[in-house]
C-alpha cells in the first residue's frame, strides 16, 4: 500500500536516487544533509528543481561546502552554478599532501 506524499517525504520522482534506504520513509527535513548530497551528486534536471525549491539556497550552498561525498565533476558543477570560488567547497580541496618523489627515507 502506498503512502500519501506529505511535506516532508521525497517525491516519487526521485527516490530512485535512495536506492540504499526505504525512500518512503525518508524525511526531507530530518535528513537534508543527505538528502541534498544525493541529489546534488545524482539527481536530474526535475530532482534538482525540486531540491533547489524544497530547501533554502543557504542551506544547499552550506552542504556543498562542507560535504566530501560528492564527486569532483558534481562539486565543481555546483560551485559554477552558485558562484562559489573552488577554495570554499571541500570536495574540491586537495586530498593528499604532496608526496615527494623518490623513496621514503628511514
Amino acid at each position: 500500500m502506498e503512502r500519501k506524499q506529505t511535506a516532508n517525504s521525497i517525491p516519487q520522482f526521485a527516490r530512485r536516487y535512495f536506492w540504499d534506504v526505504d525512500a518512503r520513509k525518508l524525511n526531507a527535513d530530518k535528513h537534508a544533509t543527505y538528502v541534498i548530497e544525493r541529489l546534488l551528486e545524482w539527481g536530474d534536471p526535475q530532482a534538482a528543481r525540486w531540491l533547489l525549491q524544497r530547501y533554502a539556497r543557504q542551506e544547499v550552498v552550506s552542504v556543498l561546502k562542507k560535504t566530501r561525498t560528492l564527486s569532483r565533476m558534481s562539486a565543481n558543477f555546483w560551485a559554477i552554478y552558485f558562484g562559489l570560488p573552488q577554495s570554499e567547497v571541500r570536495c574540491l580541496s586537495k586530498r593528499y599532501p604532496k608526496q615527494r618523489n623518490g623513496a621514503w627515507r628511514y
